[in-house]
């Protein structure tokens, strides 16, 4: 922890997870969906499993700020003020650029993008302007669900919870393997597909908190081996990496990280992951189309899409993010991190 009391091994966690993402859409997906003219020097086919690190991040982040939080006023301005300025701002220029300057099978309308504006679009089955936007709605589903335990004071009773939890995870999964049907409102309402992911990161959480247990081990393994249990060898392979960096950084151990351009790339990795892909998608094919390489064209629309989440967060996100919050009324939006 830094002066500020930053957990800033976090940040960097959250930067590299954005850019395997990134890395996957621009080598691997764009290849699957567009085709590059000339073959890419690297991949990242697995860089989509960024996003459980994402998860876990969230489980670990939103204990910590409900922890922190006085009242559902607290909790909800801290989190409206994180998400939306920045999600608005990647919806106006992916739809703007997408409008007027589509893709191959790309088309958007302007009743998707009200829709998509409220973040509600996976909930109305609305089609994302970006497909990148998946996640927010599992996202969305895990506050309302921790929202709901801290309104009814249940967070402390986590440790009777979260073995439920993923027990329900469990089940479904396996009734779905059974060809039962369990409506995807209720796999989404309670985050049944990644549970195990969002705990994992409330208990590294309690980990750093409260000091080592038997018990926090136990659910955490226990969280690993749902993964096991419903993911593949490569997905598994990558959950206990990324559990394994958790205990470290949790317990000290990875300071050294700690880097200025690895920060930063921390800091913008909301929105770099809300801009890069159609956008990203976008200037690779008219780069490749026009005869570059398309190592060149990755390269080019890495860089693109790394400028323009910065603007958009030293701009848009952080400014608007501390007017809300300062106006906020109520003591402490110091719950937020």
């Amino acid at each position: 922890m830094t002066k500020n009391n930053r957990f800033e091994e976090l940040d960097v966690f959250r930067g590299l997870a954005a850019l395997s993402v990134v890395l996957f859409h621009y080598t691997t997906r764009y290849d699957q969906v567009y085709q590059h003219t000339t073959p890419t020097a690297f991949s990242a086919p697995w860089g989509h499993l960024g996003v459980q690190f994402f998860f876990i991040i969230s489980g670990f982040v939103i204990f910590m700020t409900l922890e922190k939080c006085h009242s559902w006023k607290d909790f909800s301005v801290s989190r409206l003020s994180r998400l939306y300025p920045a999600y608005w701002a990647a919806v106006l220029l992916t739809f703007t650029l997408g409008y007027l300057s589509p893709l191959p099978n790309q088309s958007l309308t302007f009743s998707q993008l009200i829709v998509n504006l409220t973040m509600l679009q996976a909930f109305f089955y609305v089609p994302a302007v970006d497909g990148v936007y998946w996640s927010l709605a599992w996202e969305l589903n895990f506050y309302f669900v921790m929202l709901f335990l801290f309104l009814t004071s249940r967070l402390k009773s986590m440790n009777f919870i979260a073995p439920l939890w993923l027990s329900a995870m469990i089940t479904t999964y396996f009734l779905l393997e059974a060809n039962i049907d369990v409506p995807w409102r209720i796999q989404t309402f309670f985050v049944l597909q990644f549970t195990h992911l969002f705990i994992a990161g409330i208990y590294f959480y309690k980990w750093k908190q409260e000091g080592f247990s038997l018990y926090k081990l136990t659910i955490l393994l226990s969280c690993l081996a749902a993964e096991l249990i419903t993911g593949d060898v490569i997905s598994s392979a990558f959950s206990t990496s990324f559990f394994i960096l958790f205990a470290l950084a949790i317990n000290d151990k990875l300071s050294f990280i700690k880097q200025k351009p690895l920060i930063w790339l921390g800091s913008i990795s909301y929105t770099l992951y809300l801009v890069h892909q159609m956008i990203g998608f976008k200037i690779i094919y008219t780069l490749n189309e026009n005869g570059l390489h398309s190592t060149t064209s990755v390269f080019l629309a890495l860089i693109a899409s790394l400028y323009i989440a910065n603007l958009i967060t030293k701009h848009i996100e952080k400014p608007v993010m501390r007017k809300i919050r300062n106006s906020y009324k109520k003591t402490s939006i110091n719950c937020s991190p």
